[in-house]
């Protein structure tokens, strides 16, 4: 089978969530003649109100030489594609896919845990969540606002080889990169 086809079929699973957006925070203001006045919205940080990962470039948090240096050398250049609402930079690995991708309306309320078991975790000065697929996969999800995560999912082509090691590698090399 081809291996782009498994990362992407892996990337969808793992990465799959969608940012319906939350509702917004409502406030009440008094009024000069001391009543008050209806509430008003706030909207939460976000990429369509200029969240700090809106217009992002995934590939920008992982350089190839970085990649290299957890996965071994890479068989082409990073590229990066749309999978679902992330903006993913995908590296190649010889024997491994590697994804880092951007979600800017989706926060880590929003990972689910399709049948795998996901712990809560911190990377540097940032929550996380870590996700461990049955196929050989490991996905570090990591909070970046309530609304925004960074997905590092690494899938190491063989059910026998733990990939969260090296998937946190990455985290950790991704992590100070972030706001």
């Amino acid at each position: 089978m081809n291996p782009r086809i498994v990362l992407i079929g892996v990337a969808v699973a793992m990465l799959a969530v969608t940012a319906c957006g939350g509702p917004a925070d409502s406030q009440a203001t008094p009024t000069a003649d001391g009543g008050t006045s209806q509430p008003t919205t706030t909207p939460q940080v976000g990429p369509s109100r200029g969240g700090p990962l809106d217009g992002a470039d995934p590939c920008a948090l992982l350089t190839k030489a970085e990649a290299e240096q957890v996965t071994g050398a890479q068989s082409a250049e990073p590229v990066v594609e749309q999978l679902g609402s992330a903006r993913v930079c995908n590296f190649s690995p010889q024997t491994a896919r590697l994804g880092v991708g951007i979600r800017a309306k989706s926060g880590l309320a929003e990972v689910q845990s399709n049948g795998n078991v996901v712990q809560e975790l911190m990377i540097g000065r940032h929550q996380a969540k870590q996700a461990v697929g049955a196929t050989g996969s490991c996905g570090i999800f990591i909070g970046v606002t309530e609304s925004s995560r960074v997905d590092v999912v690494l899938n190491s082509g063989s059910p026998d080889v733990d990939p969260c090691l090296a998937a946190m590698e990455v985290a950790e090399l991704v992590e100070p990169r972030l706001p």
